[in-house]
């Protein structure tokens, strides 16, 4: 998936199949490149800050890796920006439908749902202390009232 920030959307280079990029995306300021591949897309991961917050960003597929001990840091800010909705979509994705590798030790993260609102599952790595959020899972957290979802939406 390439990003079209005029029309604010993401093109698959293969299908032609489009979606709109995260809002996360307006409010997100990417840094500098670093040495890390993202677990997606293979693409560099960027450094990047939310709201004086420290993260990594793919700047290609949008996906994020946060380290824990900010991990509600970088969601409250995220809720800043977000008019919080009633709504919960359908969850896209299982614990068990992938494996991704942790940029940083490149051991496998574990897939699990998220205990806090937004009916989404995360990728976590204990041993870095990082996790890993698709394009639009911080969205989906922001915007999600509080309180747990039902995890089998």
């Amino acid at each position: 998936m390439r990003l079209d920030p005029d029309r604010r959307l993401f093109t698959c280079g293969h299908c032609g199949n489009q979606e709109e990029a995260p809002a996360t995306a307006a409010y997100l300021t990417l840094l500098t490149e670093t040495s890390w591949n993202c677990p997606l897309c293979s693409t560099r991961l960027s450094t990047g800050q939310l709201e004086g917050y420290s993260l990594f960003c793919c700047p290609r597929c949008f996906g994020l890796l946060i380290s824990m001990r900010h991990f509600t840091d970088v969601i409250a800010a995220a809720r800043a920006h977000e008019s919080r909705s009633r709504t919960a979509l359908p969850r896209q994705q299982s614990p068990s439908d992938r494996s991704i590798a942790c940029p940083s030790c490149g051991y496998s993260m574990d897939g699990h749902f998220y205990a806090g609102p937004g009916n989404v599952v995360i990728d976590s790595c204990e041993r870095c202390e990082l996790n890993w959020l698709d394009a639009s899972e911080l969205r989906r957290i922001a915007i999600a009232p509080d309180g747990v979802l039902d995890v089998d939406g």
